[in-house]
């Protein structure tokens, strides 16, 4: 029972933060992807703003800046900032290419807020599975206390998986 206990506890850090790693470099690969389609959506509104003169804005005074701002803003890849001056067009004719490129943004960044919340929950889990395995002696002399202690752990990974796979759901629905 002590050996299934130590394997037990100490494998599973292990396999989660490899899982963890792995899980990150999609993320960081999908991540990569949206900030290119963004850049590109942004090139086209820059196209259009340069080919159309007519484009309507929030801020009249804002004319003369916007082209020069979004061109700035694309040579840096600044996605921030890209999204800052878009949200200033308010052109009728180009709408769902403004739309989609909120839209877009929005998802990355939601992308990013479900990534770091199940990245810390995951290395919570990896925590509380090392500090369990210095407490050895203890946990292996109180079977009840044992058994309860891996059935938690056993729900917290279950709860670790559901929450990578509703991301990588997400971001294969959002391809």
């Amino acid at each position: 029972m002590k050996e299934s206990f130590y394997y037990f506890f100490s494998a599973t850090p292990q396999v989660l933060g490899a899982i963890l790693a792995l899980f990150g470099v999609f993320v960081i690969f999908k991540l990569q992807a949206l900030k290119s389609y963004l850049i590109g959506i942004s090139k086209s509104i820059l196209n259009h703003i340069e080919t159309k003169p007519a484009v309507a804005y929030e801020d009249k005074m804002e004319k003369a800046f916007i082209p020069i701002r979004l061109r700035e803003a694309i040579q840096i890849e600044d996605i921030k900032k890209l999204k800052s001056i878009i949200d200033k067009i308010q052109d009728k004719g180009i709408t769902s290419v403004l739309d989609d490129f909120r839209a877009k943004f929005d998802f990355r960044n939601s992308l990013i807020k479900d990534t770091i919340k199940w990245s810390i929950f995951t290395a919570a889990i990896i925590i509380a599975c090392l500090t369990i395995v210095s407490q050895g002696d203890y946990f292996v002399d109180h079977s009840c206390l044992l058994s309860i202690t891996f059935w938690v752990v056993i729900g917290l990974i279950t709860a670790c998986f559901t929450g990578f796979i509703y991301i990588l759901i997400k971001s294969l629905k959002e391809s």
